[in-house]
């Protein structure tokens, strides 16, 4: 999105101080005005813009006219203080948007964890019954992910909230009438369930669209925060009864659907976007919702969506397509080729195996002489290492770059597989479960790093001529190697057993590492623009 220049000067004396966004690089090095003489709070200014202007991505870039800068007249306001900080009465009525549209993140998290609760509630199910339950829903995800893209921008980023919660209430209401010896109305649930959670990412555009551009960051990972609260979620109720288990989801997505008819507006900047100019004052006021209480942050929120949704219009005939960029710019295929790479790695690295067949890897790594209670305990500690370790992971993530999160990431897995397959052997002799602690510290490793930051580097490498298409095809990509490494992986588990298995997962965290260290590029505090530099330059820097 196009992001346009707000200055807001406050004015004392014959003292002006420059309030800019922080993403700008601006300097107001001459103002005219008639000397000796007094300025009004609204006054034309006209401001020198240090050679550098906004792309549509709303980063900075060059603007050359002749080796000199160009002048250009900005209406000036005075603001009380910076609309780049607000007060929390200003931040809140975004907050609570941002984490009502997020509740539904909450469903794929437990829809990846849920396998180990049927395992639990019904142990009569067979391999094959069961490497389909556990994989059929991711292979449903990019169906629906791609629903949802083809929906939301027709409808309304609200209306595909509610759009988002049908499929999620469907699977929810059929496993809690259905008989539990009818493995195929389980099915139906998982391909239901899959089909909601791919279109959940309705949640992320909705978050980026209404966010305040110094919020944006924080508020966006809390999707990470909100899917391990879902996995904490369904290892925690794993011991209570089935239908209630089932029966408490129903609600849980009930009330979801509520929050977001009464207290979620649509997104401006969709409005601004995709309807008719007669929809101005409904844009208005969906942004009145969002900043209700300070008339000046409203006023220069408002002017700032307007004029980059009008920058937007002028700019978008003259992106190229997908197919050009891809053939002609590195700065679109060299990330999608790293990427392809850097996913292929993160799936194989056994993180999400680990979560989904959290129970049985539980069972083979617990000591002979702990109860069979312990597993579910075990399972429910494992979700709140996942929930804490996404928590901790969303904090570093803003003074931390990628690659050090994920370097650590992956070494750490690397060496937590180690020890599980080590003390696999001796499991039954130790009074310390050493081969147990060796997989609550792989899950954990995977949570800071593994399992987030391939994701967002989706869309913080592929530059705007692709990201939505190759966005889409890579997420896409991903989820089917997920489903080939979930419908495989009770196979390999029996073929080769709890310690190859780590090893192998040892092996392939260490790969990653290596990768990421030597190939993936640092994105923390980069504008995009700076990142297509990166690609399009012949001599990188080391």
């Amino acid at each position: 999105m196009c992001c346009v220049l707000l200055l807001n000067i406050g004015i004392k004396g014959n003292r002006m101080s420059n309030i800019i966004d922080q993403n700008e690089k601006i300097t107001a090095d001459k103002v005219t005005s008639p000397e000796n003489s007094n300025c009004n709070i609204n006054t034309k200014t006209i401001t020198s813009i240090d050679k550098y202007g906004t792309d549509n991505d709303g980063q900075n870039k060059l603007i050359e006219n002749n080796g000199k800068t160009e002048n250009i007249i900005i209406d000036v306001e005075v603001q009380k203080y910076s609309v780049s900080s607000l007060l929390w009465k200003d931040l809140y009525p975004q907050v609570l948007a941002s984490c009502i549209s997020l509740l539904m993140v909450i469903q794929p998290g437990i829809h990846l964890a849920y396998s180990n609760n049927m395992l639990h509630h019904m142990p009569s199910i067979n391999k094959d019954q069961f490497s389909w339950i556990t994989s059929i829903s991711v292979l449903c995800t990019p169906v629906g992910a791609f629903l949802v893209g083809l929906e939301m921008d027709k409808i309304g980023r609200k209306k595909a909230c509610l759009l988002t919660c049908l499929p999620l209430l469907a699977s929810w209401t059929i496993v809690t009438v259905s008989s539990s010896d009818n493995i195929y109305t389980f099915y139906a649930f998982r391909l239901l369930a899959g089909i909601g959670a791919g279109m959940t990412t309705v949640g992320m555009v909705y978050v980026s669209e209404i966010s305040h551009s110094s919020y944006k960051q924080i508020l966006l990972s809390l999707n990470s925060v909100f899917f391990s609260g879902g996995i904490l979620l369904s290892t925690c109720l794993a011991d209570l009864n089935w239908n209630v288990i089932n029966f408490s989801f129903v609600v849980f997505t009930v009330v979801n659907m509520l929050l977001i008819i009464i207290y979620l507006p649509e997104s401006p900047i969709w409005i601004l976007k995709f309807k008719s100019s007669d929809y101005i004052d409904e844009a208005k006021m969906a942004v009145k919702q969002i900043y209700p209480n300070d008339d000046q942050v409203f006023e220069a929120e408002w002017r700032r969506l307007k004029s980059a949704s009008d920058a937007t219009a002028s700019t978008n005939a003259q992106q190229p397509s997908f197919i050009e960029s891809v053939r002609s710019s590195p700065a679109a295929y060299k990330p999608i080729a790293i990427l392809t790479v850097l996913l292929l790695l993160q799936q194989l690295t056994g993180a999400y195996p680990t979560i989904s067949y959290a129970l049985p890897i539980l069972k083979s790594v617990m000591p002979a002489a702990y109860s069979p209670a312990t597993d579910i305990q075990s399972l429910a500690v494992l979700g709140a290492i996942r929930f804490a370790s996404g928590l901790l992971a969303c904090v570093l993530s803003l003074r931390v770059g990628r690659k050090p999160l994920l370097v650590f990431s992956c070494m750490a897995m690397a060496l937590s597989s180690t020890l599980v397959a080590v003390a696999h052997r001796g499991r039954d002799v130790t009074t310390v479960p050493w081969s147990l602690c060796g997989v609550m510290l792989y899950v954990f490793s995977s949570s800071v790093g593994v399992l987030v930051f391939p994701w967002t580097m989706i869309c913080e490498l592929l530059s705007t001529p692709v990201r939505a298409v190759g966005g889409c095809m890579l997420v896409s990509y991903a989820y089917l190697i997920m489903f080939a490494v979930l419908k495989t992986f009770p196979y390999v588990l029996a073929a080769v057993s709890v310690p190859h298995v780590f090893l192998m997962f040892g092996a392939v965290s260490f790969s990653m590492a290596v990768y990421v260290h030597f190939v993936v590029p640092e994105t923390l505090g980069k504008s995009f623009r700076e990142i297509e530099d990166y690609f399009t330059r012949s001599n990188k820097p080391s």
